[in-house]
């Protein structure tokens, strides 16, 4: 959305509920500072919920959970451990609603390595017909 000046003016995901609560912190990745925030670290889940909303009109939101898992870098800037993120979320994006003429070839490999994530840790677990769905679901763009 930058890369075109738009923005869509809210928190890109916060921390998930061990006490039910829907937006548990402390941590959050938002354009709004927290003095609380502690940043986040190995082992937090935290939700990435990317979207775009535009006034009077329409919005759309993709929303899953991730755990941040040590980033093992060759430096620790600052005596800091980074970290990376893995999916805990395992459901395929809906190709009904994506335009691939307006993604570039990161995005379309994002996705397509998504899919192929969803379909090897889903595959093991589900019954033929389940099953099926997903393959054709997760086809590469």
């Amino acid at each position: 959305l930058w890369q075109v000046g738009l923005d869509y003016r809210h928190g890109t995901g916060h921390g998930v509920g061990s006490y039910l609560c829907v937006h548990e912190g402390p941590h959050l990745i938002s354009f709004r500072q927290s003095s609380i925030d502690p940043g986040i670290f190995p082992n937090m889940t935290v939700t990435d919920e990317p979207g775009y909303y535009e006034d009077g009109s329409f919005g759309v939101r993709i929303e899953n959970v991730l755990i941040a898992c040590p980033a093992h870098t060759k430096f620790k800037f600052g005596g800091r451990e980074f970290v990376r993120f893995e999916h805990i979320t395992m459901v395929p994006l809906d190709r009904k609603l994506i335009e691939v003429s307006l993604l570039s070839p990161a995005e379309i490999a994002w996705i397509n390595a998504y899919h192929h994530e969803c379909l090897t840790k889903l595959a093991p677990l589900l019954s033929p017909r389940a099953l099926s769905w997903l393959q054709t679901a997760t086809q590469p763009l």
